[in-house]
Formats: C-alpha cells, structure tokens, sequence
C-alpha cells in the first residue's frame, strides 16, 4: 500500500498484485497536505501513515496550504490521474511542464509519473531545469524502476542542458537529441521538440501558469491533435 500524505492520508491505495495496476482507496481533503517521497523498495508498504506532523517536518517533507476552492479543483483532478492510470494501460504519456515550481509541485509530478511507469505507461518528457516539471518527471520515472518506459526528447544537444540535468539524463537509457536545433533560439527549439514528443504519445499531462506560453501552446496541438489531455494550472 501506498499513501499520498497528511494528517491523515491525503490519498491511499495500493498496488495490485494480479494486475499490477494502482488501486485509489481513499482520498482526504485534509487543508494541512504533508508529501513524502516514495521509496521504489517499498512500493508494496504503506508509507508514513499515521506519522506527526512534526514527525514529517524533521524528516524534511514539504508542507503547503492552500485555497480552499484552488485544493479542491487540484485534488480532484489529481485523483481523477490516477483513477485514470488503471485504465487501458498500456499506454503512452507525456508529462511537460513548466520549468520551475514548488518542491511540493515537483513531489506531486513525481508520484503521477512513478505511478503511470509502475502500470506499465511509457513516459514521455524533455529536459529543462533541475527544479522543474521535465526533471522531475525523468526523477519519478526512474524511481520506478523500468528504465526502458522512459523516453526523454531533448530539443537541443545533451551538451545545452544544465549541469544538473545532465548528471540526472545519464542515469536514462532512452534519451533522443535533436542537434540539429543547436542554432535555434531555446523557445522555438522546444516547440519543434514539444511537436515532437506529441507526435508519439497517446495522452498528455502537463503543468503550468497561466503566463506558460510554450506549455499552453503544446496543451492546444495536443488537443488539435485530438490526444487526451490533461492540464493543471499552478496558479
């Protein structure tokens, strides 16, 4: 079993054995939400249930508070990813995102991504910020252990990416540059990727700010492209 965190678990669910698919038990709209990372050797276990507050906080565990209307929108539509994931699995997703965000934003892509790769999802995404939602899905991904449904689509050469993320690209198997786009300013190089990554998924989720322009851009060819989409606005 397995726990999205809070005073109570924020989710609950666990992994089918027979099907090797997420059951979703439970959810809490608890406005105090604690988030834990998920140990890839304990994926079976419950996590932290039932811990303190102050427990959690030792243990470096983000905490956030938010809106009322703004949590529901955002636990609603999370649930309704991973009710989702059990179903016609497998498939093929892409994850995109803004390039920076909240620690606890990066721990949500985390779990949706370990989740979808653990269901036998392949996982599609390019690279960015250390700190930001392409990151942190190739992290989640990675955590689940299936290195072969993990593609990453780089819309430059490995070289243009940052120190961090290139030290995190060399634990991937799968990673696609797109070198000929090395002249090309960064924005236009990631659309010509984001096109690309469109182009062999079945399914996206993506994140971002109202002002994310290259992201909502890639959110309306999905949708021209009559894929499956999924959007969550962080702001």
């Amino acid at each position: 079993m397995f726990c999205f965190l809070g005073c109570s678990p924020l989710f609950s669910g666990k992994i089918n054995s027979n099907t090797k698919k997420v059951d979703i038990i439970s959810i809490n709209r608890n406005p105090g939400i604690y988030f834990a990372n998920i140990d890839p050797e304990k994926h079976k276990n419950l996590f932290m249930c039932g811990e303190k507050k102050s427990d959690l906080e030792k243990q470096n565990v983000a905490t956030i508070m938010e809106d009322n209307e703004d949590r529901e929108k955002m636990f609603d539509t999370i649930l309704q990813e991973l009710s989702a994931i059990q179903q016609n699995a497998p498939r093929r997703v892409a994850i995109l995102g803004t390039r920076h965000f909240s620690f606890l934003h990066q721990q949500i892509v985390e779990l949706l991504t370990y989740a979808n790769v653990l269901v036998g999802n392949h996982v599609f995404t390019s690279g960015g910020a250390g700190t930001g939602t392409n990151a942190a899905v190739i992290r989640g991904a990675l955590r689940a252990e299936r290195p072969d449904l993990l593609t990453v689509v780089l819309p430059q050469s490995l070289k243009k990416q940052p120190p961090d993320v290139r030290d995190l690209l060399e634990k991937v198997e799968n990673v696609i540059e797109m070198r000929e786009n090395d002249d090309l300013p960064l924005d236009v190089a990631s659309r010509l990727c984001n096109s690309d990554i469109l182009s062999r998924c079945e399914h996206l989720i993506s994140f971002a700010f109202h002002d994310s322009v290259v992201v909502l851009e890639a959110v309306r060819e999905a949708k021209a492209l009559n894929k499956l989409v999924t959007l969550l606005y962080l702001d």
